[in-house]
Parts: structure tokens; C-alpha cells; sequence
């Protein structure tokens, strides 16, 4: 494959000093790895918002031009390490590790991430029709990239993620109107532990917000909440007296049943939270928000009528689309050892102890999809405390054992990053309106088809 041409494609504006860092490193880089290759840098204008995808497919005509069999996307700030730019007969992911530097954020790799640096060979790329000229700023041509390379048919890669929870009956949530609401019988200034099973649906985004969190729990005012939201990430959210928020967030993950375990340690001011047994992070918080005043909590909406009018703007109602098969609570922080034997236990009641699990007899709440009656879901813990049903279907599923995701090939490389200003998420929403933008025309448009 030594006689295969590469086209090294840099979108470029307004940064003198990475590119002349970035060529000098680059070819010196590749100054005995014996591949034939030309660099082409995409300039565009200050007149409007960069165009990461236009500009790539520009270079990409330059690279015909210059007879390439195959180029790679390269952004200026990734200075190869240890990097194998070769030929490959499909599409390469290249930027899936990155130096720590104390000064600069690594970029974060999730499993679908397909920017940074990305390899394609000639007739692949021609065979999408390359990237959408379509997302103005920063974000999303490059997921549009791996759906292109989906629906064409091109050499993918791909991941299984275990469903965890129970299979049988679900309630389902519509995501408009359909809750379930309960007596707010929760002390969150003494310990306890919350634990829900659920899968969330493919979301539509609202054009109107900012953000879109599907609420799955929720004690409302200033919402205590655990959620899924736009960013692909299960959050979990809860409030101080000063009304300031604290938050825990995953890592980007696909929607997939999965299970969340939350713990507050009243005594510490800390809440824990675990996803599928694992832990994802901790949080301190100082005072928290009086949460008792609340009359009730509800699944799988914030708050379905929000009274006061800056509530209501500010916490839209967050109805959550997708399936729920239980939620319970507990007065005591329960270990991690529970948390995991609950998690990994697929139809096993939780009045009974059973491996790891010792806390049946710390139940405060307990709701399971299978015992419904009346339109009303059951209170297995004895406190009476039964859920309203409003508008939910009662459905019978068995889930696949592994959801299968396509993802990119990669090809283990290791770059460093040049200081650069950060674009994307930050402090639980996008920095930037235009990649809120891009993200709905992604959700709504391109994935959902809506």
C-alpha cells in the first residue's frame, strides 16, 4: 500500500500559530514513515459561522485534483504522537487518545465520537456524498458523518451494550402527557438511596429550549431529578436553599435500559450516583432546597402543570418518552456491593434479600410495572403510598439482551493537543446557541426524521 497517495485536509481560521505548529510537528512526524502524501488547509472568511463540514469537502475536491487515494479530516489542534496514517479499505477513527495535560480538558471519547481525526478512503467518501454543508458552527457534521456512513452501507464496527432490569410488563411514557405521580413522603435531610429501571426512547428535541432533559423522577420546585437528556448523557440533578444546582452527569452513552442508583449522605452533604452498579460520580452540596414542601413526585415528567409562570419558564414540564419497570426507595445509604448484586438481578423482588442485597427491610417506596391495579401502581413496601397512573400504557416487552450500536473502526492512536478554546458542553448545556441549533437539526431532521 506504499503507492497509495494521502490527502492531509485541515479545516483552518484565524489560528497562525497552531497551523505553524501543526505543519512543522506534522511533517516532521511523518518524515520516515515512507507514505506519499500532500497537505491541503482550507481557509475560510470571517463573514459567517465556521463550517467544519463544507470546508472538508472542499478540500476533499483539492485532494482528487491532486490524484489522493484516500485523505484524512484532521483539525489543527492534534499533534501526532503515535499515529498510523496507512491506507485503510474503509473509514478509520484516529483521535481516540489523547497526552493528559494538567491545562488543558482532553477531549472527551465516547463510542459513536467520529471528529478530530478521521481517515477515509476516495470512493467511500464519494459514496455519501461526503459531510453536510448544512451545520453552521460547532458541532454535529461529524455525527451526521457516521449516520451518512450507516445509511450507505459502509464498513462499521459495532458495539453491544447489555440491557440490564426487567423484562414483562413496563409502563410507557408518551413524552407529551403520560406520568405517574405519588405522595412526596421523602426526607432528604436524612439518608436514603433511590433506585429506577428504565429505558428511554428516541427524543425529539424542542426547538424552543435550550436544553432537553426527560425527566424520569422528579420531586419538583427546583427539580431533584434523574433524567435523560439531549446530550446522550443520564443526569441526575438536585438543588441547595440559594437555588444553586449540582449535577452529576455520564459520559455521552446511547438511550439502552439501564438502571440509576442515587445516594444522599445527609451527614456529609454528599450524593453518589451509579449507573448499572458502576459509579459514575459524586457531588457535594451545602444546604439543600426544602424538598418536603412538595405535595408530591412524580415519573416520567418535571412537573406536569407548572403554577408560577417563571417556574414554568424556566422548568418546562420535562416529559420523558420511553419505558419504566420500577423505582424504589430506601432510608439508608445502601452499599456499593447492593447496588451492583440490584443491578446485574434481572426479575428478582426487592422485598427479599437475596446475595449482596441486605436492605428489603429498608424499603420506604416501592413500585413494580407487574402490580397494577386499579390504574394504580402498587406499593410493594406496605406504606400505601400507590402511584397515580395518568395516560401511561401497561405493555408486555422482552428486550434484546445487548442493544447493538454502529460505530466508527478505530485505529489506536495517541495525540497531543494544542490550547484551544473550549466549544462544546459546559456547565449542563451547550456554550454556544449554534451548536444547540445543529443539534436539533441532527435529532429532529436528519436521525428522527421528523
Amino acid at each position: 500500500m506504499k503507492d497509495k497517495k494521502l490527502g492531509v485536509i485541515i479545516p483552518y481560521r484565524d489560528r497562525r500559530e497552531h497551523l505553524k505548529t501543526f505543519i512543522r510537528s506534522f511533517k516532521g512526524f511523518m518524515s520516515n514513515k515512507g507514505i506519499n502524501y500532500h497537505i491541503i488547509v482550507v481557509n475560510q472568511d470571517n463573514s459567517k459561522l465556521f463550517n467544519r463540514g463544507m470546508l472538508l469537502n472542499i478540500g476533499f475536491k483539492y485532494a482528487l485534483e491532486y490524484n489522493c487515494d484516500y485523505v484524512v479530516f484532521h483539525d489543527i489542534d492534534m499533534i501526532p504522537i503515535q499515529v498510523d496514517y496507512s491506507f485503510n479499505e474503509y473509514p478509520l477513527h484516529l483521535s481516540n487518545n489523547f497526552i493528559k495535560n494538567d491545562e488543558i480538558k482532553i477531549q472527551e471519547i465516547f463510542d459513536e465520537y467520529f471528529g478530530g481525526v478521521t481517515l477515509f478512503p476516495i470512493e467511500d467518501f464519494k459514496k455519501i456524498d461526503g459531510f453536510s454543508n448544512k451545520y453552521w458552527g460547532w458541532g454535529y457534521e461529524d455525527t451526521d458523518l457516521l449516520h451518512r456512513c450507516n445509511k450507505h452501507g459502509i464498513k462499521l464496527d459495532y458495539l453491544k451494550i447489555k440491557n440490564l432490569g426487567n423484562d414483562g410488563i413496563n409502563l410507557e411514557f408518551n413524552g407529551v402527557d403520560s406520568y405517574v405521580r405519588g405522595r412526596n413522603i421523602f426526607d432528604l435531610t436524612n439518608d436514603c438511596t433511590f433506585f429506577i429501571s428504565f429505558y428511554p426512547d428516541k427524543q425529539i428535541c424542542d426547538h424552543l429550549r435550550d436544553t432537553d432533559e426527560y425527566n424520569v423522577f422528579t420531586i419538583p420546585g427546583y427539580d431533584f431529578s434523574i433524567s435523560y437528556n439531549s446530550f446522550s448523557r443520564y443526569n441526575v440533578c438536585i438543588f441547595d436553599k440559594n437555588k444553586n444546582s449540582f449535577f452529576i452527569n455520564s459520559k455521552i452513552k446511547t438511550n439502552y435500559k439501564t438502571n440509576i442508583a442515587v445516594t444522599l449522605d445527609a451527614k456529609n452533604k454528599k450524593l453518589t450516583t451509579y449507573q448499572d452498579g458502576v459509579l459514575i460520580g459524586t457531588v457535594d452540596y451545602p444546604n439543600i432546597y426544602p424538598y418536603e414542601k412538595e405535595e408530591f413526585f412524580y415519573l416520567g415528567v418535571g412537573k406536569p402543570d407548572r403554577n408560577d409562570e417563571v417556574q414554568k419558564n424556566k422548568f418546562k414540564p420535562k416529559f420523558y418518552k420511553g419505558y419504566v419497570d420500577s423505582f424504589v426507595t430506601y432510608n439508608k445509604i445502601l452499599n456499593d456491593r447492593e447496588i451492583i448484586e440490584m443491578s446485574n438481578s434481572k426479575n428478582k423482588k426487592l422485598t427479599k434479600n437475596f446475595g449482596d442485597y441486605k436492605s428489603s427491610e429498608n424499603i420506604t417506596l416501592y413500585y413494580d410495572a407487574k402490580s397494577i391495579s386499579d390504574y394504580k401502581l402498587v406499593d410493594l413496601s406496605g406504606n400505601n403510598n400507590h402511584g397515580e397512573i395518568v395516560k401511561c400504557k401497561i405493555v408486555n416487552l422482552k428486550f434484546d439482551e445487548y442493544k447493538t450500536l454502529k460505530i466508527p473502526f478505530k485505529r489506536i492512536s495517541t495525540f497531543s493537543l494544542l490550547p484551544h478554546k473550549e466549544n462544546g458542553f459546559y456547565k449542563n448545556k451547550w456554550k454556544y446557541n449554534a451548536t444547540r441549533w445543529n443539534q436539533v437539526r441532527f435529532m429532529n431532521e436528519v436521525k428522527n426524521k421528523y
